[in-house]
């Protein structure tokens, strides 16, 4: 395949890919996407082999992650990506996909949208943002969540978990402990009504399984819809290891092909595309900053549930929230508040200081009345470097830290949630973790967009110093806020794609 075959050569088949691809086909730009996935197989599994393994993945010793990621299906696209991928990890958590449509495999499907003072010192205004919002929201589907089944506007909602509804009452009848405390359904990506080749959520708890049902967004669904356009080619078990500039782009595969284009987008992933890009940025001399946010698990109690029976609900997250810690402009936390009851019973009983019946028996007497909070720092209290090894110069090494002073923050932060979850009638116990650096998966920063020199990218994504090279994946949001980044990440690069389809001349036929 020569260059003049492709407009376009996309990276990556997750939602940053297929946001960019979107726009592009729109306007007639001819697109080659490079997956180092496929699906074969993805659709014919049974229930047990997706909640048990089919080695028996699930029975595996618990190694302290998120639940999300000791699944079965998270499991085995992880341990593909460390084994592939050229990545290791030095109190760093290195999470990534090669798998067809990317970490929309594992996320927690939570929406967050970002304000004018959050892109502050953005080479982009707010407006452009908010218009990828809403084209992003349109397509994947969201749905809030609410203790009724429709608001006041008959929009269709997700009902809440009964303890998760509970709370949510007691906060808006108790005056919070502090003034800038919030409480509030969550909303996901996840469908409320049916779809084409979706269905409404139905309320099984299957959400960390694979969603049989297509409820919740996977960008897999969207390949669907693009691979009807005769402006778009999807290349499977194509894992991209090399980029050579020449007269465009050559891209080399796994498997000795290579394809060329005048542009390529890298939605790699920032992991994969900082590993792709080893050979074209100085790394060895001062390490790639990587942001990546601090994460506290924190499992509450409600007395007032025990012993009562848990309803029917999905197993994202029930309630957001957030608070101010400080007065910068970033100085706030989010997270999300899950019901237990509704994640898999192996990872609370293997934590259990009981045997595996007697756990299991006191996990299903108290389940209903557990709760999980995730509380999520932003980017800038991490400290946390790509290096490359000078030996080989090949492997990459992802040092991960924390600001100083982040302990000190983090152990008030703790004292002034207390205070939260007393008003709201929970007993925090024992068990609050700080998670290790990376287990959130919410990164960002090694090419910021306006940033000058080796490292920096323009507003649309192209590398400084490589014309031709853009990247729309977490790489380029210059700071992470607490909020949840895949959303953001999304609208970026269809605003990306927008300008490039705007900008670019179109190839005469």
């Amino acid at each position: 395949m020569n260059w003049s075959d492709a407009d376009f050569i996309i990276i990556g088949s997750g939602p940053a890919g297929v946001s960019a691809a979107f726009p592009l086909i729109a306007a007639g730009r001819r697109v080659l996407m490079l997956d180092a996935g496929n699906d074969v197989g993805s659709q014919e599994e049974s229930r047990s082999v997706r909640v048990l393994g089919k080695d028996m993945e699930s029975l595996r010793a618990d190694d302290g992650s998120s639940p999300k990621l000791q699944t079965p299906v998270s499991r085995g696209i992880l341990e593909r990506f460390r084994r592939d991928s050229g990545i290791d990890g030095a109190g760093f958590l290195p999470i990534g996909s090669f798998a067809r449509g990317g970490l929309s495999n594992v996320w927690g499907a939570q929406i967050s949208y970002l304000d004018a003072e959050d892109i502050a010192d953005w080479p982009i205004d707010i407006a452009s943002l908010q218009r990828s919002y809403e084209r992003i929201s349109e397509r994947i589907g969201i749905a809030r969540n609410a203790d009724f089944t429709a608001n006041a506007d008959g929009e269709s909602v997700l009902p809440l978990g009964a303890t998760a509804a509970h709370v949510l009452h007691r906060h808006k009848v108790a005056k919070p402990a502090s003034g800038s405390f919030r409480l509030f359904p969550a909303v996901n990506a996840i469908l409320s009504q049916t779809r084409p080749g979706r269905a409404a959520c139905d309320l099984r708890g299957d959400c960390l399984y694979g969603c049989p049902s297509g409820a919740i967004y996977n960008s897999r669904q969207d390949l669907l819809l693009l691979r009807k356009s005769p402006h778009f080619r999807l290349l499977d078990n194509m894992r991209v290891v090399s980029l050579t500039r020449n007269a465009g782009w050559t891209v080399a595969t796994a498997d000795g092909s290579s394809f060329s284009a005048p542009r390529i987008i890298l939605a790699a992933g920032v992991l994969g595309t900082a590993a792709l890009l080893a050979d074209h940025l100085p790394i060895e001399e001062q390490g790639l900053r990587l942001l990546n946010s601090p994460t506290l698990a924190i499992p509450l109690l409600s007395p007032a549930r025990l012993l009562r029976s848990s309803t029917p609900t999905h197993s994202l997250a029930q309630l957001g929230l957030s608070l101010r810690y400080g007065g910068g402009t970033s100085d706030y936390v989010t997270g999300a508040i899950y019901e237990v009851g509704s994640l898999p019973a192996q990872s609370f009983i293997n934590r259990m200081p009981l045997g595996r019946r007697a756990g299991r028996a006191a996990f299903e007497t108290i389940a209903g009345s557990l709760l999980v909070a995730t509380i999520y720092y932003p980017g800038d209290q991490s400290r946390s470097y790509i290096h490359r090894e000078a030996t080989t110069g090949k492997r990459l090494t992802i040092r991960g830290g924390f600001a100083d002073g982040f302990d000190i923050s983090a152990e008030a932060l703790k004292r002034t949630l207390r205070r939260e979850w007393k008003r709201l009638g929970l007993i925090q116990l024992p068990g609050a973790s700080l998670a290790e650096p990376g287990v959130d998966a919410h990164f960002a920063g090694t090419l910021p967009m306006g940033a000058s020199g080796p490292f920096g990218t323009s507003a649309d994504g192209e590398l400084n110093l490589h014309p031709g090279l853009h990247i729309v994946d977490g790489s380029i949001i210059p700071h992470l806020s607490s909020k949840y980044i895949t959303m953001t990440i999304m609208a970026n690069a269809d605003r990306i794609a927008h300008r490039l389809a705007e900008t670019e001349a179109k190839p005469a036929s």
